[in-house]
């Protein structure tokens, strides 16, 4: 069982806090013997942010990118630091998917000699694994944040550390896409179909316009984008795009079109091996670090069996908490920040001040 978070009763009871940010471009583990992909970055943080406190690692879902936790990270901190606890808010850092949001841009030239799809969950959270152990975080108290696939890039990324000498003191869940092998067997057909169908309309999907106005105004009449919350529209509006230099015959015009190619976003749906293998560290991973799930009442895009897999107590997935928040969907970043923050300040503040990771101490 667990607890349910209305939006509808939060309008009052959190204020968004202004944070302050800053851009990072980090180097990632080589591949193949190759250099690795750029991943970019951002840190948020407020001028009372509290050097004791906690530092939050989020990683975003397919066809997302980092700004998206802005919206919800602007309620959390505020209520966070609101007064003195263990579970006070250091800074936060969001993490773009290599070839997503500013590091698909950055990583372009390099993209165009890999085919689309091959930039894995499992890569990203080598990336992630790497960049926990710089000096960026030397001494933080971390804890894990992923939404949909991101929160299998997180959980994948714990494989770099032995089991009892983990970086993060907390991971928290949010619908996340995790399932085993054995029940994705089982549900087959609806699965494979529900991937054609998502990549089939990413591949339909029209990415390129005349203006900023236009292309807003497009998909702010197109699920999913319609069901945003107007804030987290407005981050996706001002961050999902870039502007372009696209050849007209002999003549040069500029277009603004998506920072993600259509393509890698496509092709991401295809990634169900990773999912698998976050499924199985999961199961590890909850005996030695508390996990958080929070889930929405709306099964539309996972579906309850999802949900009762990453609870299932009889297969050793013993969650440390699992929240729901209602009149959310699958996308409960996007649709619900504020009630999101809400829920997840309920397993925040059952992080105690003695609460270090085990890697801490050998950093």
């Amino acid at each position: 069982m667990g607890v349910a978070f209305s939006p509808s009763c939060l309008q009052s009871s959190m204020s968004p806090l202004q944070l302050r940010s800053e851009l990072f471009v980090l180097d990632t583990p080589p591949r193949h013997g190759l250099p690795g992909l750029k991943m970019t970055a951002k840190r948020y943080y407020t001028p009372f942010s509290d050097p004791q406190g906690l530092t939050l690692l989020c990683a975003h879902g397919v066809g997302s990118h980092k700004e998206h936790w802005e919206p919800m990270l602007r309620y959390l901190f505020s209520h966070q630091n609101l007064e003195q606890s263990p579970s006070r808010i250091r800074e936060a850092w969001c993490l773009d998917w290599l070839n997503h949001g500013d590091a698909a841009v950055i990583n372009k030239a390099a993209l165009e000699h890999r085919p689309p799809g091959d930039v894995s969950i499992a890569e990203w959270a080598a990336a992630i694994a790497s960049f926990v152990t710089s000096p960026f975080l030397r001494e933080h108290r971390l804890v894990g944040f992923g939404h949909s696939a991101g929160s299998s890039a997180i959980i994948l990324s714990t494989r770099a550390f032995p089991l009892r000498n983990q970086p993060f003191i907390a991971v928290f869940l949010l619908e996340p896409s995790m399932l085993t092998r054995e029940l994705w067997m089982s549900h087959l057909l609806e699965r494979e179909t529900l991937i054609r169908r998502s990549m089939s309309a990413t591949l339909r999907r029209r990415d390129v316009f005349d203006t900023w106005e236009e292309a807003a105004n497009h998909y702010r009449q197109r699920k999913p984008w319609a069901g945003y919350d107007h804030d987290v529209f407005d981050v996706f509006k001002q961050h999902g795009f870039h502007s372009v230099v696209i050849q007209n015959g002999s003549k040069e015009e500029t277009k603004v079109a998506l920072k993600c190619d259509i393509h890698h976003e496509a092709l991401a749906y295809q990634d169900i091996e990773s999912h698998f293998e976050a499924t199985d560290q999961y199961t590890r991973l909850c005996h030695v670090v508390p996990v958080h799930i929070v889930f929405g009442t709306i099964y539309d895009y996972v579906p309850s069996y999802f949900q009762d897999c990453m609870t299932d107590v009889s297969q050793g997935r013993s969650p440390a908490s699992v929240k729901r928040v209602h009149g959310a969907g699958h996308g409960i970043l996007q649709q619900t920040p504020e009630a999101l923050a809400r829920a997840v300040s309920v397993g925040l503040n059952s992080i105690t001040r003695n609460a270090t990771s085990h890697l801490l101490h050998r950093l």
